[in-house]
């Protein structure tokens, strides 16, 4: 898994290597091919599906609620003008809330990096959508109960996530800013062993909403 997701970085960074540098033997016009590079942050509403055991040893089905973390990397636009590919990679914070019997309140909180290669159209000269996979690569599993200190589970958790994102997004090029507003649908079950104690989460996928901010380095 390690040597298949090394590969995969790899490729991406010749590819954009590859991009720069022919944007750089060209002209900076919208018919051409661009690079831009950036730092991306923002917020993340997260809502998983959660299933749990309760006291008596029984799953129940459903039980997780929202909660709401944070987001922040980089990224690269390989633009051509109507059409871009924008690969990017960034820290996430995500999980959810569960509740046992209506009174155990549980925190599963999972930190991920994330690696989307979305599409991206222009149009209306300021607006964008985007759309493509996104892969999610665990590296903090923990679940705390009321509050309390957490109990590392990450030898529980899969290794890798898949999902698909869409979203929307404005720029603003005269300050090289862009926001965007997207929904990520996690298709992976992301638990590898369950646990049997009550409260032990048997089956988790992956589900939020991202409000983010994204500011280019150099002139447009």
């Amino acid at each position: 898994m390690k040597k298949s997701l090394f590969i995969i970085a790899l490729l991406l960074v010749s590819q954009l290597m590859y991009a720069q540098s022919r944007s750089r033997s060209r002209s900076r016009s919208r018919t051409q091919v661009q690079t831009e590079f950036g730092v991306m942050g923002g917020v993340n509403f997260n809502s998983p599906k959660i299933n749990a055991l309760n006291t008596g040893g029984s799953e129940l089905s459903d039980v997780g609620t929202g909660n709401i973390g944070f987001h922040v990397g980089i990224y690269a636009t390989i633009d051509a003008e109507l059409f871009a590919i924008q690969p990017e990679i960034y820290y996430s914070m995500q999980g959810g809330k569960y509740k046992i019997n209506n009174t155990q309140e549980h925190e599963f909180k999972l930190n991920m990096i994330q690696i989307p290669v979305l599409g991206r159209y222009n149009f209306l000269e300021y607006f964008h959508a985007l759309a493509g996979p996104q892969f999610g690569i665990p590296i903090q599993a923990e679940v705390s109960f009321s509050g309390g200190s957490g109990v590392d589970v990450k030898d529980q958790i899969k290794g890798l996530d898949v999902a698909a994102v869409i979203g929307i997004g404005l720029t603003i090029p005269e300050y090289n800013v862009s926001g965007s507003l997207r929904w990520s649908k996690g298709f992976s079950e992301m638990i590898e062993e369950a646990g049997t104690s009550a409260g032990s989460v048997t089956s988790m996928k992956n589900s939020m909403i991202q409000i983010s901010a994204s500011y280019a380095f150099g002139d447009k």
